[in-house]
């Protein structure tokens, strides 16, 4: 009886505890010098698309510093991770290579790893990155974020350069979790390969390949777990148990 209550009484506050939290959650503050997830940020609290266009009218992006500016504001100079033949490992999560450059956004001390936002310009020259390799972070981004991503990982690879994703792709994530279509699996499917593990956006293979040629990749080729035609790529991938789910491409510039 009394957890009975104690659920009740969760239902009925909890929607009001959130209204409570988007009431008091503070505005993103104007700035001469935004960055592209802070200019998206502040234009997703003005209400009216109006507005939207009118504060984004404001700003001129300054691809030296990777920033958006205001009439007369300029931004630093950007940090960059030197290097010339480098590679990658990108949305690493726990997976530390050492002889690679591993970048996330949480806090770690390896000595091999950096706190990157990579929806902000990365930091890497142009042309300077060998291979790159990520595994199970595609799918947990916007589309639009996501064309952001590959976009600058096209910038920052070498010409001849490699970047291997792994990925649930929307085929895998059909067979697996949508099948049979059925009313019950449709429903039970969102839960299952959305819901629970935050992910948002699960590209298929043409899908994939649009995007990259679009963006200037010059091949994209698709294999099966652990296997690549370049050394450093061979045997990236760690999970085993989504062989069935994931897609393997590595995309050419």
């Amino acid at each position: 009886m009394l957890r009975r209550a104690t659920r009740y009484l969760k239902r009925l506050i909890a929607p009001r505890l959130v209204n409570v939290a988007a009431r008091s959650r503070k505005p993103v503050a104007e700035s001469a010098i935004v960055s592209q997830q802070g200019l998206l940020d502040r234009l997703s609290q003005i209400p009216y698309w109006e507005d939207k266009i009118r504060t984004y009218k404001q700003y001129t992006y300054e691809p030296d510093s990777g920033a958006w500016t205001k009439a007369g504001s300029r931004a630093a100079p950007r940090k960059i991770i030197e290097g010339s033949d480098l590679k990658v490992n990108y949305g690493c999560g726990s997976t530390i290579l050492d002889d690679w450059i591993n970048i996330d956004l949480f806090e770690h001390d390896h000595p091999a790893y950096y706190q990157v936002n990579l929806l902000d310009k990365h930091p890497f020259a142009d042309n300077t990155v060998r291979f790159g390799y990520s595994e199970d972070m595609l799918e947990h981004l916007p589309q639009a974020a996501s064309i952001f991503v590959v976009a600058e990982i096209y910038r920052t690879l070498k010409p001849g350069g490699v970047m291997r994703f792994s990925f649930p792709g929307l085929e895998g994530v059909l067979h697996r979790h949508y099948s049979p279509a059925t009313e019950t699996r449709i429903r039970e499917g969102e839960f299952e390969a959305y819901a629970f593990w935050d992910q948002i956006h699960f590209y298929a293979k043409e899908e994939l390949r649009l995007v990259a040629e679009h963006i200037g990749f010059r091949k994209v080729s698709f294999f099966t777990y652990g296997i690549s035609d370049h050394a450093e790529l061979q045997g990236r991938d760690t999970r085993a148990h989504q062989v069935d789910l994931n897609t393997f491409a590595e995309l050419t510039k």
